[in-house]
């Protein structure tokens, strides 16, 4: 195989999944620098709001929920909190979408939470910093925050925060399992802005086809070759390999995994991101902590965000929702 078949292979496999949750083909821009990641982010802003059709019935939405107070030096996080019908208190579930650390939004994963709304979870769905304006660690200490915000003010939205989980998807995942090694394990190791000291205890944590090595990322076989690079730089900085093996960058690496809560793991066995899933499961089960790894055959990125268009994609959301009851009710 030539260079030029190499990259050709790449850029289409990468255009596989977007291709498939956006339903158009999906051009492939690599980009040359950090400095466009925003045009970027501008230019998809919108890029999944059809997803947002024929919700899930949910008792309650409440959108833009601001979680600093006024004055602070940035505005987020934010979030969009589903809750379920009924009296509650409900199960809490936080959800960090994906988005490669520059982009995404809460709106983006809605469907995917009011799913679990609808299922009698509470669900805190979080807009974080995102890079290159807010690089590392920002967008981990908006996770923390918000993780803490919610145990001090979600019984008014009826929900429970004896009964917390933490999740999300692709890099989303990787807030998600960092964050949670923060707070079991290294309280002090990010700003806690004027909630430091909250404690924080989860009782399950659901990385979602997570970024869990990220040097991994850049040299297994079907990454995403140019495309990669560039985000990874924009969280980062320019010198970004000096953090490959920060376990608050890359959570595998952490020497506390037995700190963290029972784990549900789930990936496509298709995603060039499978091999993340694969290790985490085995390193937590050596480490001790209960562990579900879930591999879709068939099935690439990005697939909660259209589970019923792929293999066993609703099969495996009820399953997800089943452990999580499991773990928290």
């Amino acid at each position: 195989m030539n260079p030029a078949e190499s990259t050709r292979d790449v850029t289409e496999r990468i255009s596989y999944w977007r291709t498939l949750v956006l339903g158009r083909p999906v051009p492939i821009n690599l980009l040359p620098s950090p400095d466009r990641l925003p045009a970027v982010r501008a230019r998809n802003a919108h890029a999944y709001d059809f997803l947002n059709e024929s919700l899930p019935e949910v008792g309650a939405f409440h959108e833009t929920v601001e979680m600093r107070p006024k004055g602070a030096a940035r505005a987020t996080p934010s979030a969009e909190i589903y809750v379920p019908k009924g009296a509650g208190p409900f199960p809490v579930v936080i959800h960090l979408h994906g988005g490669a650390w520059f982009s995404g939004s809460a709106s983006s994963d809605r469907k995917f939470g009011m799913r679990l709304a609808a299922a009698g979870l509470l669900v805190v769905n979080v807009d974080y910093a995102l890079a290159p304006e807010q690089p590392f660690p920002c967008a981990l200490e908006d996770t923390v925050y918000a993780a803490r915000w919610v145990v001090r003010n979600i019984a008014r939205f009826r929900g429970d925060p004896r009964r917390l989980a933490i999740g999300g998807a692709s890099a989303g995942g990787n807030l998600a399992a960092a964050a949670a090694l923060v707070l079991h394990a290294a309280p002090e190791a990010v700003d806690g802005g004027d909630l430091a000291g909250t404690e924080v205890r989860f009782a399950a944590l659901i990385p979602e086809f997570a970024v869990l090595d990220v040097a991994r990322w850049l040299y297994e076989p079907g990454y995403s070759a140019g495309a990669t690079e560039t985000p990874i730089m924009g969280y980062l900085g320019p010198n970004f390999t000096l953090h490959l093996n920060n376990p608050l960058v890359s959570p595998l690496f952490s020497p506390d995994l037995a700190r963290l809560p029972p784990t549900y793991l789930t990936c496509g066995a298709l995603d060039a991101l499978l091999g993340h899933t694969l290790l985490m499961g085995g390193a937590l089960a050596r480490s001790g902590v209960p562990v579900v790894v879930s591999v879709l055959e068939g099935t690439d990125h990005e697939f909660l965000k259209i589970p019923e268009k792929v293999p066993g994609g609703m099969a495996e959301v009820q399953r997800m929702i089943d452990w999580l009851h499991r773990h928290l009710d």
